[in-house]
């Protein structure tokens, strides 16, 4: 079996992902067990399952950038929703740290620190973003993120902006 490309996957999340499919009406064996896995889960025996079920459905577990692009837009399009933003720029700053800070995700890695400097320093200026202060800080997240949607949409499956 071949590991995922990207081996930071939150588990939990493929349980929550196997009950969706299921409540969407998909049927699968392997779905059905991913499903049935209490939380929090070990990575190295639920990622057994969440491979067999992307086969077992059909589905492509994605490599290179577009594992990269997809794995970080499900994080961006909720930060575009305004939804948990700063948790969500802090999963995509981390993952992007043990990218070795990829390029295709690096301007959210500057807002992370741009954001952190301006809560725990007194200034209204940072280093990392032209513009950004605490009044706005958001905002600019919210704004980018839905414009690197909108510069990658040719890679997701559906329209997500």
């Amino acid at each position: 079996m071949t590991l995922p490309y990207i081996q930071q996957i939150d588990v939990n999340e493929s349980i929550d992902w196997a009950i969706e499919m299921i409540e969407l009406g998909y049927e699968s064996l392997t779905l059905y067990m991913l499903s049935s896995f209490s939380k929090p889960a070990n990575y190295f025996e639920i990622i057994k399952y969440v491979t067999e079920t992307v086969d077992e459905l059909g589905l492509t577990l994605k490599d290179g950038e577009e594992a990269i692009l997809s794995y970080a837009g499900y994080y961006v399009y909720q930060i575009a929703k305004g939804h948990k933003v700063r948790e969500n720029l802090t999963e995509i700053y981390t993952f992007c740290q043990s990218r070795n800070y990829e390029g295709l995700i690096y301007d959210f890695h500057l807002l992370h620190w741009a954001w952190d400097q301006l809560d725990y320093e007194d200034s209204k200026f940072n280093h990392y973003w032209s513009g950004a202060t605490r009044a706005n800080i958001e905002t600019i997240v919210i704004e980018e993120s839905k414009k690197w949607l909108k510069k990658n949409e040719m890679h997701f499956a559906q329209s997500i902006t």
